[in-house]
């Protein structure tokens, strides 16, 4: 909210809250998700420098979901919040940005 000053909190988000936040869209709770979706989509807004480590830790995720589990509670949400981070990508996408596309969101249409 407009209630948190960014400098601040700036000195509490750092990777290892960003994985403990992206741990927690396997929740059960749709309400949750969406709550998280919210945050995760502000914080990738503000904190510019987290932007490469939010978007490597969503596609190791989907590494995890396609070669490790099956199933995911948040993948729906995590698409939703890929799918706004891809439609900022600059033109021409870079190279890391096709690899990502390429490497863990069309595996994730496999068939089952």
């Amino acid at each position: 909210s407009n209630d948190v000053d960014p400098k601040i909190a700036k000195r509490f988000i750092d990777h290892t809250f960003m994985l403990k936040l992206l741990d927690l869209f396997d929740s059960e709770d749709p309400r949750e998700r969406d709550y998280l979706k919210t945050i995760l989509h502000r914080i990738y807004g503000k904190f510019m420098p987290l932007r490469s480590f939010i978007r490597k830790a969503i596609q190791n995720l989907f590494f995890k979901i396609i070669y490790e589990s099956d199933t995911h509670n948040g993948i729906a949400e995590l698409l939703e919040i890929l799918g706004s981070i891809i439609n900022g990508f600059a033109l021409p996408v870079k190279e890391e940005h096709q690899v990502m596309l390429e490497k863990s969101l069309i595996p994730l249409h496999k068939v089952r």
